[in-house]
């Protein structure tokens, strides 16, 4: 349960997440500029998987999604490194709200935020694109809900090992690009190379994109994603592990304005 510490962080947080609304605006529209490009190569590509139907949409929005919400992952650095740029990560420290409160206040506001970013993108790409999920679409809220939450968590990793702003953006598009690439957000895993295809399953976007084709194409429920479901849930934990281990809210940290 979210604390009121954690909330009057969250409302905080909220305030200056919505005064850059820049970055957050980008990661929803390049898809959406993108997609139309994508979508006759992928259309050929699933034909060829033998789905005659499909029009393209059920792979580009998907794997779009997947790799912008990747690199979302700068709004969660951003957050925490501003605020030692500015002073005032002290002034949250000497506050009564503890370690885990500033943590999940400030990262609450940035998983709404992108949860709302997926639905964006999947809702526009229902309309424009094609994208038409055949299977549970309480399924696929579920994965959307977990992947977020995941890449959440990787983002607060890159803030607890990461010394300064600069490292973990890098770290954060570089990681997210390959993971998503690898994970088939560009093509499908089976169209990759032998060895791409070989470690495609050590990437959490692997999963991720695996249950969002088999709901889509595959008329899947939640049974037939829980697997992937599962494998996420395992990344998101481990994620989340090494961020509470590495974590010193003591650490001076190099941001900028």
């Amino acid at each position: 349960m979210i604390s009121r510490r954690s909330l009057a962080v969250g409302r905080l947080s909220g305030r200056l997440l919505l005064s850059d609304p820049a970055p957050m605006i980008v990661t929803v529209a390049m898809p959406l500029i993108l997609a139309p490009f994508l979508v006759p190569a992928a259309r050929a590509q699933l034909q060829l998987a033998g789905y005659a139907t499909a029009g393209g949409g059920d792979q580009v929005i998907p794997g779009l999604a997947v790799l912008f919400a990747f690199l979302s992952t700068q709004l969660v650095g951003t957050l925490f490194f501003r605020e030692h740029a500015w002073g005032t990560w002290d002034r949250l420290r000497a506050s009564p709200a503890s370690t885990a409160d500033i943590v999940l206040g400030k990262v609450a506001p940035l998983y709404v935020a992108q949860l709302l970013q997926l639905a964006v993108l999947l809702t526009t790409g229902w309309l424009l694109f094609g994208f038409r999920p055949d299977g549970s679409v309480a399924a696929l809220v579920m994965v959307g809900a977990v992947f977020v939450a995941m890449v959440v968590a990787y983002a607060v990793m890159l803030v607890a090992l990461c010394p300064t702003m600069d490292l973990a953006l890098v770290l954060g598009n570089l990681g997210g690009m390959v993971m998503a690439g690898l994970g088939g957000a560009l093509a499908p895993v089976s169209s990759l190379p032998r060895w791409a295809q070989a470690v495609a399953h050590l990437s959490p976007a692997y999963w991720a994109l695996d249950a969002m084709r088999s709901i889509t194409l595959d008329h899947a429920g939640l049974a037939g994603v829980a697997g992937s479901l599962g494998v996420l849930l395992l990344f998101a934990a481990g994620f989340a592990a090494v961020a509470a281990w590495r974590f010193r809210p003591s650490t001076v940290k190099i941001g900028t304005t």
